[in-house]
Parts: structure tokens; C-alpha cells; sequence
């Protein structure tokens, strides 16, 4: 939201490249400034009491964006935060609206400005079509009150809140659906292993664990303690057959610590069921594998993997 007032900012501040305003006729109330058409609009009762617009200034404005057939565009009025700008930056000072404002504007005035459109859309930005090249763009913007120093400061710290508050929701919220799509990939994986996989492959004496992996049993071996170092053959392939990694085709087992995640956590499960001296084959849904991420050019996202696994003494 924060960056959004920024856009908002830049909007005006392109007002300063609006040189090539569309000729039409001068309205006897309009005037121009740096090439800029504008008209603004005071309350002549109580302008004598109003408070002078300065270099110390900070000013909370409304704005309203029409196009040329008068089409409410954009308006300040429905967003959450409110749009300020401080005159206490020599930056701000330099956009040709502040100095159309610092020079004859006050607290409770309203200014109308019309903005060839040509010159916001340029340098490849993209043009909506309800804003047609040559037309231009009306931006009514009143100056709605003065803030302190203190006051601004404490604005900006409660928006600052607000939108910690709910970025952090926002983020809440990717998170439980990332782990609703992630847990939706996990059943899929599991369903299609159950009532697809091990049906056209006549697998009938899988077992399943509590985690979700699915593990066939040819040899049992003896128990094995977590963080015990053991060696182990195996050979890695994707549900289609196709072969990622191979112990056997090296002749040389691994060894490694069980239990203790130097592997992939279907590794350190299943390998414990399976015991030293033990063999079996292990099929492991990727959030037991390699998840999201995969694993090299074979090992895709969300890949379902097997494993025949032999337990060395």
C-alpha cells in the first residue's frame, strides 16, 4: 500500500512533461503553469482565515482521475491510506502541482488539472484502452488539511503498523494455501501409488506408514539406532522406470548416519523398517523426497521416487 501512494506521487510529478496539453478553449477561470492547464477553486468567505500552503507545510490531498468522457478512473477517497505530501522535501517542492499550490493554493482549496494523456504514456508504458492516445486526463484534487510534524510522524508510524500487520496476514494466508496445495499434491501422489501404481504393477504387500511412505518388505533385517552409521545399495528410479542413480552400477555402497537427516527423510524412515541386512523397496511421495525443489535435470518438482535398498552388514 505504501508503494501505491508512491504511484501515486509519480502520477502527479508526470504532470511537470504535460507540455503538449490538447487546444481547446480557454476556460475564463483557467490558467497555465509550466505548460499545464489548471483551474483552482477557492471559498472566497473563508479564504482570508485559511492556512497558507509553505515549504514547512504537510498536506494531506484527495484525488479523483477522470478520463476524457468523464469516467471515475481512480479516487483517493475509497483507498485506505490517504495521500500526503511533504513540502518539507525540496523534491516535492519541485512538482509543478505543490508549486501551482505553495504560490496560490491554501488549506481547503481545490485544483483542477487536465493532463495530455500522450504524456503519461510514453516510453512503452502500457496504455489502457478506455484512455485513448491524444485525450487527456482530469485530476481533481482538494487540499484537505495541514498536518504537524508530530502528527505526520505519528501517521506514518500507525500506517507503518497497519501494514505490517497485514502484510503478515497476507503472508499467513500464502502460507496455509502453499501448504493446502502442498498437502493436496501429497494425497494425489498417495492415491494414484494406491489405486493406480501398485494395481497395474500387481504389488499387493506394500505397506504404508503414518508419514505417508510406502515400503515393500523382502528381507528383514536387524534394528538399527538412530544416528548408527550404515552402508547401503541401492538404485534410484522415477515411477515410468527411468533410472536416476545407481550404488549397484558403481559397485560401491554409501555410508552415511541414520536418522539424523544427511538424506531424504523416506531414506531415514525406511531404511530403519528395513534394518540392517535387510532389503526392500521404498516409494517415497516427494514430501518425503525432494519436494518442490526436485533434484537435477531427472528428478523433476514433486516427484514420486523408488528405491530398491539393500542393507549391508
Amino acid at each position: 500500500m505504501f508503494l501505491y501512494r508512491f504511484i501515486l506521487i509519480i502520477l502527479i510529478s508526470c504532470v511537470s512533461f504535460s507540455v503538449n496539453a490538447q487546444n481547446s478553449k480557454k476556460n475564463k477561470n483557467e490558467q497555465r503553469f509550466k505548460g499545464i492547464r489548471y483551474q483552482l477553486q477557492t471559498k472566497k468567505k473563508e479564504r482570508k482565515k485559511a492556512v497558507s500552503i509553505t515549504d514547512s507545510s504537510i498536506i494531506e490531498i484527495s484525488m479523483k482521475i477522470y478520463n476524457a468522457t468523464d469516467s471515475l478512473l481512480r479516487s483517493t477517497e475509497n483507498e485506505e491510506y490517504p495521500l500526503f505530501l511533504d513540502l518539507r522535501d525540496k523534491t516535492t517542492r519541485q512538482i509543478p502541482i505543490v508549486e501551482i499550490l505553495m504560490n496560490k493554493g491554501k488549506i481547503g482549496d481545490s485544483l483542477s488539472l487536465f493532463i495530455h494523456s500522450d504524456s503519461v504514456f510514453q516510453n512503452g508504458q502500457i496504455r489502457p484502452i478506455f484512455i485513448p492516445e491524444g485525450s487527456s486526463l482530469r485530476h481533481e484534487i482538494k487540499v484537505l488539511q495541514n498536518l504537524t510534524p508530530q502528527q505526520y510522524a505519528n501517521k506514518l508510524e500507525e500506517w507503518q503498523q497497519k501494514y505490517m500487520e497485514e502484510m503478515e496476514k497476507l503472508q499467513q494466508q500464502e502460507k496455509q494455501k502453499a501448504e493446502m496445495e502442498a498437502k493436496s499434491k501429497v494425497k494425489n501422489q498417495m492415491d494414484y501409488l494406491e489405486n493406480t501404481y501398485f494395481i497395474e504393477k500387481g504389488i499387493t504387500n506394500f505397506q504404508k506408514t503414518q508419514s505417508g511412505l510406502y515400503y515393500v518388505l523382502e528381507k528383514q533385517g536387524t534394528p538399527i539406532q538412530k544416528g548408527q552409521k550404515i552402508k547401503v545399495h541401492y538404485e534410484g528410479t522415477l515411477l515410468n522406470g527411468q533410472k536416476f542413480d545407481s550404488s549397484f552400477d558403481r559397485n560401491k555402497p554409501i555410508e552415511f548416519p541414520i536418522g539424523v537427516g544427511q538424506v531424504i527423510e523416506g531414506w531415514d524412515e525406511g531404511i530403519m523398517l528395513i534394518g540392517k541386512g535387510g532389503k526392500g523397496t521404498l516409494y517415497i511421495p516427494s514430501h518425503l523426497g525432494y519436494g518442490e525443489r526436485g533434484a537435477g535435470g531427472i528428478i523433476k518438482p514433486n516427484s514420486t521416487l523408488v528405491f530398491k535398498v539393500e542393507v549391508v552388514d
